[in-house]
């Protein structure tokens, strides 16, 4: 008889375990304050799961309604710089998902519930700092009549809409740019159009870097040519060096390189205007395998830093 009430018992608070499911689980209104929050449900055969899938959910929520409006306008203008719109979109959703709190969870027989949430004023606050703060490069950006201003202006202007974006979507206030779309774009294509940049590496084939020096310039507005010979044309050049040095390792079937990009920008002068030095180390079963990786290094470093070329 114990042991049949012991069972009872148990098959009981089995079935009442999962028997009440929360209200938020399918209707997430109820468990989402929506004037003060942004939330979403994640469901996972595990807890860690359930809540990843929440913060994907509300990264894609973010992500969509920051990318609807400003991005197909930067499309049409004809900018090369679309590519930074949708990097700028994913650092802006990582800054607001670093306010985010699993607010609950819940485990029915089959799956794990995760609900997230941000905080609208909280997020929105940082945005907004983070905006008045663009505001006074940009300011600064537009006054000087330099290229390399132009460029930067542009950079910085695609940044702060996808957070004036995100500040909008999560306040339903806009916080409009006093300098405005057509302002950068026009500038620099005024400014930078005219300019065209030779670029030449001392580079292993096939050329990677220089290639890839090449397009970031082209990239940002400037006519670009390539080559060992300059082209008589250009009103500027950035040459340079690739160079790896191996180095020592204990572990058997790999190695591991230092390898540094040395670049420098002159005018038509032959003044120079700027230079910059990277060295990245990586390993890998061979040369190809490390210098692949270290390739990504290179181009994030590359595309942070290449208005230090300073090319007016």
């Amino acid at each position: 008889m114990n042991k049949l009430l012991i069972s009872f018992l148990l098959l009981s608070f089995s079935i009442s375990s999962y028997a009440k499911e929360p209200k938020w689980v399918s209707d997430i209104s109820k468990g989402c304050k929506s004037k003060s929050e942004h939330c979403a449900v994640g469901t996972g055969v595990s807890r860690n799961k359930a809540e990843q899938n929440s913060r994907v959910a509300l990264a894609k929520i973010f992500q969509n309604k920051v990318s609807s409006s400003f991005k197909s306008k930067l499309s049409s203008s004809g900018s090369s710089t679309y590519e930074d719109m949708s990097e700028e979109i994913m650092e802006t959703t990582q800054m607001a998902l670093e306010g985010l709190e699993i607010k609950k969870t819940y485990e029915d027989k089959l799956n794990f519930y995760a609900l997230a949430v941000v905080n609208k004023r909280k997020t929105s606050n940082g945005f907004k700092r983070e905006i008045e703060k663009i505001d006074d490069k940009m300011q600064v950006y537009i006054e000087d009549s330099s290229a390399s201003s132009a460029v930067k202006l542009e950079k910085e202007f695609i940044k702060r809409e996808s957070l004036a974006k995100s500040y909008e979507f999560l306040t339903g206030r806009a916080l409009p740019s006093k300098i405005t779309f057509d302002q950068v774009f026009n500038t620099k294509k005024e400014i930078v159009g005219s300019t065209v940049v030779h670029v030449y590496l001392d580079e292993d084939e096939p050329k990677s870097i220089e290639a890839l020096t090449a397009k970031l310039l082209s990239e940002a507005g400037y006519k670009t040519t390539s080559g060992r010979v300059r082209n008589k044309h250009s009103t500027h050049i950035v040459t340079g060096e690739v160079t790896s040095d191996k180095q020592y390792m204990k572990i058997d079937g790999f190695e591991k390189y230092a390898i540094t990009v040395k670049i420098a920008a002159k005018n038509r002068g032959k003044i120079e205007t700027g230079h910059l030095t990277f060295t990245t180390t990586e390993t890998g079963r061979n040369y190809s395998q490390a210098y692949n990786k270290a390739l990504v290094n290179i181009k994030e470093y590359l595309k942070e830093n290449l208005t230090m070329l300073n090319i007016e």
